[in-house]
């Protein structure tokens, strides 16, 4: 019998006292440190041993019988299953089994028929959450999301009444109840109506530009982009041709430009709240891009991202409610204002466009996991989704006032954001200056923003702009940040030279 486990049990840590201790012995087994047959200690035992209550034990040992690890013998307490999965540990260097050694022989470069590898998306730091003044982009603030409203709808996703379907295979299909939620709730804030056969959900909203983008885009054809523009679909795009212009975005977003747009075949645009300017284009510029979109035959991809953030007035419709000729591809996140680890988007189009995107997201991963739509769809249903936006934009609406008032005290910088809300400033720094140097200089007291330079199109773009979010600090946090952010910048302008002018 083992008289004694060791098992370190940390309080402090996420995972609850009764995960830990599964945890632990399950690496245990794993290790061959305690092998099948072995008995462990008592509940009563462990439990002394660790200080904690005997129930914790208790419920740890009933989910390792659960997984099979181990299995109670009457009168003899608890031993390790004779059939537990077990490992043995090999060292790095050593042989396998078979006594065959591993040689590193194939050059891929040459077995490689594409590569993925240039692409440039914004960085973010996977320990942001370790930074004081984290002004990062599109992460999640536990403090304004219901964990318990959440784990209450999965714990309905999981009951009876809904486990063959959310288990089963969708194929083609999507999670009705999501899909009519979308049709009757989310599209007519945004002024769009539309039926469910013309709607694809899919793993978020960069999922839906990768499918549009096969289905569109080939060596052959034009394609027309912001600049600056959202890097991801820069570098999706990228994948498929080398046809790609870019046209320069003001006040009023995209400069439409009719000697490029008689000649493209598609344009890919974020209207509302364009990436990352955040400026909005203008009813009559609207009008007008669909009028030559009719006139020269081309299709128009909008990228809807964040229309939910309007705490200050409500956001412009989209520009598919316009759309009178089925020539607007939308797609929509449904991650933004839940988290974006959830991972579910939206494609809205005409049915056969929808059913070439269906099929193809069938062979690339079937369909999303009917467990986070079905989630989703009670998160909805019983009215958390609505409660959630509420609470975003009421504590989004401080950190911007906090965050510009920061920004006009300190008079380094200048700045657009959206009229509507949004979650981030797009700013522009004196001439001088290199946003990825001043990225270095500022974690190194804490501070995380986002340089610039990889939203533009052209090969040396330039470096003084940068992208500060607000909606994962805290509004209390926000005027120290700025104030270092700002003695980061001084002291580059020393190390530079740089004249005080701008």
């Amino acid at each position: 019998m083992l008289d004694h486990l060791i098992i370190n049990l940390d309080p402090a840590a996420d995972v609850s006292l009764q995960s830990q201790i599964r945890q632990s012995v399950v690496e245990a087994i794993l290790a061959r440190a305690i092998l099948p047959g072995d008995k462990l200690p008592s509940s009563r035992a462990l439990a002394t041993q660790l200080g904690v209550s005997r129930n914790t034990v208790v419920l740890a040992y009933q989910a390792l019988i659960d997984t099979g690890y181990i299995q109670p013998r009457e009168r003899s307490g608890y031993v390790v299953s004779a059939d537990a999965p077990v490992t043995s540990l090999v060292e790095d260097g050593s042989s396998t089994d078979t006594g065959l050694e591993i040689a590193e022989t194939v050059d891929w470069h040459d077995k490689l028929v594409h590569s993925s590898i240039d692409i440039s998306p914004v960085r973010k730091p996977l320990n942001w959450r370790e930074y004081p003044y984290p002004f990062v982009y599109g992460q999640v603030d536990d403090e304004l999301f219901s964990l318990t409203a959440w784990r209450d709808c999965a714990r309905q996703a999981l009951g009876m009444r809904n486990f063959g379907r959310m288990v089963g295979d969708f194929g083609l299909n999507d999670d009705p109840m999501l899909v009519n939620y979308i049709c009757s709730r989310s599209l007519p804030r945004r002024g769009i109506k539309a039926k469910p056969e013309q709607i694809l959900v899919t793993l978020g909203a960069q999922n839906a530009l990768y499918l549009v983008a096969q289905l569109l885009v080939s060596s052959d054809k034009n394609v027309v982009i912001e600049d600056p523009v959202y890097p991801d679909l820069r570098d999706i795009l990228q994948q498929r041709t080398d046809r790609i212009t870019g046209l320069a975005v003001d006040s009023g977003g995209l400069i439409l430009d009719e000697s490029v747009l008689s000649a493209t075949d598609s344009v890919f645009i974020t209207p509302s709240h364009q990436c990352p300017t955040t400026h909005t284009m203008p009813a009559d510029r609207r009008r007008e891009l669909l009028r030559l979109a009719r006139q020269h035959d081309f299709i128009i991809v909008e990228d809807d991202y964040e229309f939910e953030m309007n705490f200050i007035e409500s956001a412009t419709p989209a520009l598919k409610s316009q759309d009178r000729d089925g020539r607007v591809v939308y797609v929509g996140s449904l991650s933004k204002s839940v988290f974006p680890g959830l991972r579910l988007g939206y494609l809205v189009a005409p049915e056969p466009l929808i059913e070439e995107a269906r099929a193809l997201r069938h062979l690339m991963l079937r369909h999303p996991p009917g467990h986070a739509q079905r989630t989703l769809a009670y998160f909805m249903a019983l009215g958390h989704y609505d409660a959630q936006i509420r609470r975003l934009r009421r504590h989004l609406a401080g950190r911007r006032r906090a965050l510009q008032q920061a920004l006009d005290s300190h008079r380094l910088f200048s700045q657009t954001a959206s009229h509507f809300g949004g979650t981030s400033f797009w700013v522009k720094g004196p001439d001088w200056l290199d946003s990825r140097r001043l990225a270095e200089r500022a974690a190194e007291q804490g501070v995380l923003i986002e340089s610039g330079d990889v939203f533009f199109l052209r090969d040396n773009p330039p470096l003084n702009y940068f992208r500060l979010a607000y909606s994962s600090i805290s509004e209390q946090q926000i005027p120290t940040g700025i104030s270092k952010l700002a003695a980061a910048v001084e002291s580059l302008r020393n190390d530079s030279g740089a004249s005080h002018g701008k």
